[in-house]
């Protein structure tokens, strides 16, 4: 009876208690035990102890998404933070034109981030310096020679784009539909979504200044027998390619033998006035370059030696 009775007592304890009872704490709660050494408005960098790069997530979390990473010894600029979630204070950075959360280390006795002892903004932004020469819903083309390779999204993995992977190439000449763009990738490359085929994804319109890797095109241009498809537009401008980098005669008429009127030198801008006239297996746009008004020939074969601006 007496044993009875105890447990009858233990078990009542155990009900009124026992939903009471908890862990010390839970995952989501895990306290933060490294001291910081970072703060808002300054810039950090990667450290180069572990020579690791640095993920940054979506949120404060490593159960999102990894969005990028950061070279080690690159430096970033701390937006905000900390956050201290799953035992790990993280810091909201800006590394290029790329924004996310990253962790400052392991929790305890690592640190992935330390103070760069600079004051912001912070990095330069990354700046797309190319003009823009595609459109939303128009068509381009890989400029002759090498293939241009397409994405999953703008930028490289080389240049903090961790998600950007190779889907595959446009060939040189390869003609593609404009559906997206252009975005500013974090290598400093203008991107645009384009479909080629059954292939569809980013491709970059070029670099630098003046590099150009695709070209805007018109498929319902008309086109010259033994010459490709004509780039210039009446009413538009051009410019003499510099590669093969030489002057284009200016003619009296459409045709290699009628009477040269002067030279528009290599990267000499000109405005097209109209064309094309198809003659000699090309084709030749009436053009106005500085006091003279002639044809000039568009290439030859599968070079170009005229381009639109």
């Amino acid at each position: 009876m007496r044993h009875q009775l105890m447990i009858i007592v233990l078990t009542t304890i155990a009900m009124l208690f026992g939903a009471s009872i908890q862990p010390a704490y839970a995952a989501d709660t895990i306290p933060c035990y490294q001291p910081t050494r970072l703060s808002a408005g300054y810039n950090a960098r990667v450290t180069t102890q572990s020579n690791l790069p640095n993920r940054m997530r979506s949120e404060p979390s490593l159960r999102n998404n990894v969005i990028g990473r950061i070279p080690a010894g690159a430096e970033v600029y701390v937006i905000e933070g900390p956050r201290c979630e799953e035992g790990f204070y993280w810091w909201r950075v800006q590394y290029g034109n790329l924004v996310g959360w990253t962790a400052e280390g392991n929790g305890w006795n690592l640190y992935w981030l330390e103070p760069s002892g600079v004051v912001g903004p912070g990095p330069t932004p990354v700046v797309c310096a190319l003009p823009n020469r595609l459109n939303v819903g128009g068509n381009g083309r890989v400029t002759p020679g090498l293939p241009n390779v397409v994405r999953s999204a703008p930028g490289t993995q080389s240049t903090g784009a961790y998600w950007s992977v190779v889907l595959g190439e446009i060939p040189g000449g390869g003609v593609f539909n404009v559906l997206n763009g252009p975005q500013c990738g974090t290598d400093g490359r203008w991107w645009w979504e384009v479909q080629y085929q059954d292939l569809v994804g980013w491709t970059a319109e070029g670099e630098g200044i003046n590099t150009y890797w695709v070209e805007p095109v018109d498929i319902n241009a008309p086109q010259c027998a033994g010459f490709m498809v004509s780039r210039l537009i009446p009413g538009g401008l051009g410019r003499v390619t510099t590669t093969p980098n030489l002057p284009n005669h200016i003619r009296t008429l459409p045709g290699y033998a009628n009477t040269s009127l002067g030279l528009i030198p290599a990267g000499g801008w000109f405005t097209v006035m109209s064309g094309p006239y198809c003659a000699d297996n090309t084709a030749w746009w009436q053009v106005s370059y500085g006091d003279v008004v002639g044809w000039t020939a568009e290439g030859q074969g599968n070079t170009y030696w005229l381009e639109p601006r």
